[in-house]
């Protein structure tokens, strides 16, 4: 596949088939994923991969997690149900996790970092045509997900992917990018 096929390829998937991604690709993914760049070589990186009764689990922990931030509104129940079964419906996630550097510029280079590796984990999979969703939100800050994780206080949830094999692949849509350029002489 051409790397500009892939970039313009690539979709968020919402749909997702049942059948497992194999650990070659698991492993292609991650190991392609460390090859972003990073500013003095850090390294931040450290990836959670969670199939089968772990995946049921952190499905529970979305839910209390998005009940915790919506109570208040309304159908805070069905929308917390929703976000667990939406978890559900994958047969793998992976957790992105950043150490978090104590010089704040440093940190700032890193979370660069992350989100690039975390795109090259979207890059592969698409190559290998699977589908992955980037999620944040309330889960990347949910204490008893943290634990149940073994976070350390220095480590902060970048992101986690829903990855597997696509039922529906969207239409994809931008604006040129040439209408968003200035470019000064």
């Amino acid at each position: 596949m051409e790397l500009v096929e892939a970039i313009r390829g690539r979709r968020s998937i919402n749909q997702f088939e049942s059948d497992p991604v194999p650990d070659s690709i698991l492993k292609e993914m991650l190991q392609t994923a460390v090859w972003s760049p990073n500013h003095h070589l850090s390294e931040p990186w450290q990836f959670v991969v969670i199939r089968g009764q772990s995946l049921r689990q952190m499905a529970e922990f979305r839910k209390e997690a998005v009940l915790a931030k919506n109570r208040e509104k309304p159908h805070a129940e069905r929308r917390a149900e929703k976000a667990r079964d939406d978890l559900l419906k994958v047969p793998c996630a992976i957790v992105a996790v950043q150490t978090v550097d104590e010089n704040p510029y440093r940190a700032e280079e890193d979370y660069a970092a992350m989100t690039m590796a975390v795109y090259n984990l979207t890059l592969v999979a698409y190559s290998h045509h699977v589908g992955t969703y980037w999620h944040t939100g309330p889960l990347v800050v949910f204490e008893p997900f943290r634990k149940w994780l073994g976070l350390r206080a220095d480590q902060r949830i970048v992101a986690y992917l829903r990855v597997g094999y696509p039922h529906l692949i969207p239409q994809g849509r931008r604006t040129d990018g040439l209408e968003r350029t200035r470019w000064l002489d």
